[in-house]
């Protein structure tokens, strides 16, 4: 076969392209001085002048241009050239496009130095680990905003997708309230209540109610449901059965929080405890901050302390973010008319039934009265948070008869109560100190304690 022999045109100088491509002049300058020859090359791939063209490039050091044979893969081959070029110069530098790396990219051998041992065992875990943890941080912090008890309307709104909800002891006091807010974020609620106190008109219709005890039901309910998040209100609440039946307080309020934990800690699932402030702190000189000496009087108070510090101790071992909350004493719609804790449902109802309330000695103890709307609010703001502990309450303290005479004005009933002999073991003055809460969660309460006993004595008389 006979081969037809090609003539090129002689090699010419390209115009100068300084600053293009990421090179300068001073590399640019000794290719446009380079001297082209006169001398004719024969081409004796016909049907291959694409081949010929590379050892060319290769063996002058220059771009070329073949007869008319100009292809859209031209640009990419200069560019190839460009790049041998440098790396036969002493001058070695990054092409533009490389010279702009994502700053998380440079940044990242700085960021895996500084994880916390106790954190990240071992560094191929970063990528998955910050994962989950942002995930959790972003889904849990939306829950961080004011919320007020039955006014969930402009809660509505929504950004990210649905955080699943497991709450237990729902359908009591402070459960069902929590359970409200949670519904009208439009998320996916689940409730683990036995109904020993707890009621199931409580629990809103948006809510999935599962009657069980959390001593025996909670692994089974958080393998069906896997939730993001678990409020664990569930309890024993009575500081009297807790001294009369200090096993049953303690089997409850410790091993039942340590089968939450359990279940918990097999799934990633964030925990936010119930706790007490009152019952943990005794008696009080001030408003008593987190770091306060801790002397509790009743079994009650011994084994809450018991549980955060199994809480504080599932953080620390197994690197989870748990929250504990010490509430003062809460107050507001739902609450139970039994025990001390629900002194202002009891002086209420007995103002509605008729009946004259009774005021133990003097009336000069004084307690931290906060309203459950804003218990709601710091409950949810903590399943955004970091792991801690946190006092929920008002800083001030009220005593009981100034109680009774606010509870009055806003019942318009006037009655007298009548004394009684003080209880054995009562603590004279109880007051929190939610300063930290204020910095670590952003919350503080909305409700002043007349506006707060206003609208659960509309609770109260409507029923």
């Amino acid at each position: 076969m006979e081969l037809l022999a090609l003539s090129l045109d002689p090699v010419s100088r390209l115009p100068a392209r300084v600053g293009d491509d990421g090179l300068d002049e001073d590399e640019e300058r000794p290719r446009r001085q380079h001297p082209a020859g006169d001398e004719e090359i024969e081409l004796e791939h016909a049907l291959e002048p694409e081949t010929a063209r590379d050892p060319l490039v290769r063996q002058r050091r220059v771009d070329v241009a073949v007869g008319h044979d100009v292809l859209p893969g031209a640009e990419s081959r200069r560019d190839h050239a460009f790049g041998q070029l440098r790396a036969r110069r002493r001058k070695e530098r990054r092409l533009r496009p490389r010279a702009e790396l994502d700053a998380f990219e440079q940044q990242r051998p700085n960021l895996l130095a500084e994880l916390r041992p106790a954190r990240l065992p071992r560094r191929n875990d970063v990528a998955p680990f910050r994962t989950k943890r942002f995930d959790e941080q972003v889904r849990l912090r939306r829950l961080a905003r004011a919320v007020d008890a039955f006014e969930g309307e402009e809660h509505r709104g929504r950004t990210i997708r649905r955080v699943r909800a497991v709450v237990t002891g729902g359908a009591g006091f402070i459960g069902s309230n929590v359970v409200d807010a949670l519904l009208a974020r439009d998320d996916e609620v689940h409730v683990l209540d036995d109904l020993s106190r707890g009621k199931r008109d409580n629990v809103a219709d948006g809510a999935r109610l599962h009657e069980g005890d959390i001593r025996s039901d909670a692994a089974s309910l958080f393998a069906e449901v896997r939730p993001d998040v678990c409020f664990h209100l569930a309890a024993q609440i009575d500081v009297r059965v807790s001294v009369e039946r200090p096993e049953l307080d303690a089997d409850v309020n410790v091993v039942g929080t340590l089968h939450v934990l359990e279940a918990a800690r097999e799934l990633g699932t964030k925990l936010v405890f119930s706790s007490t402030g009152g019952a943990i702190y005794g008696e009080c000189d001030g408003p008593a901050p987190e770091d306060h000496p801790r002397a509790p009087l009743a079994p009650y108070g011994v084994s809450k302390l018991a549980a955060e510090e199994y809480i504080a101790a599932y953080n620390r071992l197994w690197g989870s973010s748990h929250v504990s909350l010490r509430y003062g004493n809460v107050y507001g719609p739902r609450q139970d008319p039994h025990g001390e804790a629900g002194v202002v449902a009891i002086f209420m109802n007995a103002l509605r039934d008729g009946k004259t309330p009774r005021i133990y000695g003097d009336g000069s103890q004084t307690r931290d009265y906060v309203f459950v709307g804003d218990v709601v609010a710091a409950t949810l703001a903590a399943a955004g948070h970091d792991g801690g502990v946190f006092n929920v309450g008002t800083g001030n303290e009220t005593s009981v008869v100034e109680l009774y005479e606010r509870i009055e004005r806003a019942s318009a009933i006037a009655r007298e109560p009548e004394h009684a002999e003080p209880r054995a073991g009562e603590l004279q003055r109880s007051v929190l100190d939610p300063s930290l809460a204020s910095r670590e969660l952003g919350w503080k309460p909305a409700r002043s304690l007349d506006e707060g006993l206003a609208a659960t004595w509309a609770w109260i008389s409507s029923g």
